[in-house]
C-alpha cells in the first residue's frame, strides 16, 4: 500500500507526540481522530485536517490501523477489536494491565495475522538507537553491569491513575516498563530480580503502586543492573542517567533538566562524545517545536504495515518488560529474590484472560469495587 490510513484512537496528551509523528511520515495519512470527549477529537482533526468520531468501532472500516493513545485500562479491547477487523496495531505502553491482558492482545493480533507492534518509543530515539549500535558492535566489550535513573514529579494525577481498575499499578509499571526495555535489549534477557519501593507520596491519589522504586536485575549473561525511579521527587536534580560498564570502555547517555541529551564513551583513549542534542539549536527540533521524539517510532510502524514485516517492539518482545517488571514487584511482596520465568509460569499469571476474575483480583488486592460494565 502507498499510504496508511490510520486512526488516532484517544486525543489527550501522548495524542499530539503521536500525531506529530504520523505529520512527519510519507507514508501515514491520518484520516480519523477519534475521542470519547467530542472536543478533544475535534481539536487534532482541525490541526491534522480529518475526519473525528467519538466512536472507535465505527472508523475501523475507513482504515487500515490503529494508534491506540488511551489510558491502558483501554488497550486491550481496542487492540482486540481492530485486529479481529484486520487493522493494524500500534499501542501506547504499558500495553495492558496484567500478563492475562497482554497475551490475549498478542494471540488475537497472531491469529488475525496483522502488525501488532508496542510503543517503547526510546528504542526509535537516535540517542538510545547509537547507544545499542555501540553495544551490539563490542565497542565496550562484554557488559557487565547497567545503571538507570530517572526521576520526575508527578502534577495532579489524571482521573484514571486514580482508582486500581483503570491503573493497578504504580510508576515501575507504567513508566519504568521504557528503562527495563532498554536494560534488556542493551545487555540481554532477564532471569532474576528484586525490588524495593513505596509509595509515600502520591500513595493517596495514585492506590495502584509505588511512585518510587530501587530495582535490581541478573541478566542470563551473568551482568547485573540496575533501575532507580520516582514520580515523587520536587527538586529534581537530573533527567534520565543511563549508563553501560564494559571490559573495554563505558558509555553514559544523559538527559539534562534543560532539555539537552549526550551520549559519552569512555574507554583507555579517554572521553568521546557521540551525540548531542541540543534544544536551543533549531535544527535539532522538529517543525512542531518537538525533539523527533516520536518521527522514528512512527516511520517503522508504518514501514511495517506496508512491508507486512515484524516490528521491533512487536508484542511478544512488548511483553518482556511488563514480565521483568511484574516480577520485580512480586519480589519485593514475597522478601526475596525472584526468578522471571518462574512467575511468569504461575498459575495466576499464564491462564487465561478474563474480566470477572480481573475484577475479583481488585477487589481483593486493592478493596476497590468497580462498578463499571
Amino acid at each position: 500500500m502507498d499510504k496508511v490510513r490510520v486512526a488516532v484512537i484517544g486525543c489527550g496528551g501522548i495524542s499530539r507526540a503521536h500525531f506529530n509523528g504520523h505529520l512527519a511520515c510519507d507514508g501515514s495519512e491520518v484520516v480519523y481522530a477519534v475521542d470519547v470527549d467530542e472536543a478533544k477529537a475535534k481539536e487534532k482533526a482541525e490541526v491534522m485536517g480529518c475526519k473525528w468520531h467519538t466512536d472507535y468501532k465505527a472508523v475501523l472500516d475507513a482504515v487500515d490501523a490503529v494508534d491506540i493513545c488511551t489510558p491502558p485500562h483501554m488497550h486491550a479491547e481496542m487492540a482486540v477489536e481492530a485486529a479481529r477487523r484486520g487493522k493494524h496495531v500500534l499501542t501506547e505502553k504499558i500495553m495492558a494491565r496484567t500478563l492475562p491482558e497482554a497475551r490475549w492482545m498478542i494471540d488475537e493480533a497472531e491469529k488475525a495475522d496483522i502488525v501488532f507492534m508496542v510503543a517503547f518509543v526510546l528504542r526509535y530515539r537516535p540517542e538510545f538507537q547509537l547507544v545499542h549500535e555501540q553495544c551490539e558492535s563490542g565497542r565496550i566489550g562484554e557488559i557487565r553491569q547497567g545503571y538507570i535513573q530517572t526521576q520526575m514529579m508527578m502534577g495532579n494525577p489524571v482521573a484514571w491513575r486514580r482508582n486500581p481498575y483503570d491503573f493497578p499499578m504504580g510508576a515501575f509499571l507504567s513508566h519504568g516498563c521504557h528503562y527495563v526495555d532498554q536494560l534488556q535489549w542493551d545487555i540481554g534477557p532477564m532471569v532474576e530480580t528484586a525490588n524495593v519501593s513505596h509509595a509515600k507520596t502520591l500513595g493517596d491519589v495514585i492506590p495502584g503502586g509505588d511512585d518510587t522504586n530501587c530495582a535490581i536485575f541478573r541478566h542470563a549473561n551473568g551482568a547485573v543492573s540496575c533501575y532507580v525511579e520516582s514520580w515523587a521527587i520536587p527538586f529534581r536534580t537530573d533527567g534520565i542517567r543511563f549508563e553501560l560498564y564494559g571490559t573495554e570502555g563505558s558509555l553514559q547517555l544523559h538527559y539534562g533538566i534543560g532539555g539537552t541529551r549526550t551520549v559519552t564513551l569512555f574507554n583507555k583513549d579517554g572521553q568521546e562524545a557521540l551525540y548531542e542534542f541540543d534544544p536551543s539549536k533549531k535544527d535539532h527540533m522538529d517543525a512542531f517545536g518537538g525533539a523527533k521524539d516520536m518521527q522514528g517510532q512512527i516511520a517503522h510502524f508504518i514501514e511495517c504495515c506496508q512491508n507486512r514485516s515484524l516490528p521491533l517492539t512487536h508484542g511478544r518482545e512488548g511483553i518482556k518488560p511488563m514480565q521483568a517488571v511484574l516480577a520485580a514487584t512480586a519480589a519485593e511482596v514475597e522478601g526475596r529474590t525472584l526468578n522471571i520465568e518462574e512467575f511468569v509460569n504461575r498459575p495466576e499469571n499464564s491462564a487465561a484472560w478474563s474480566e470477572p476474575a480481573f475484577r475479583a483480583w481488585v477487589e481483593k488486592e486493592y478493596g476497590y469495587t468497580h462498578e463499571g460494565a
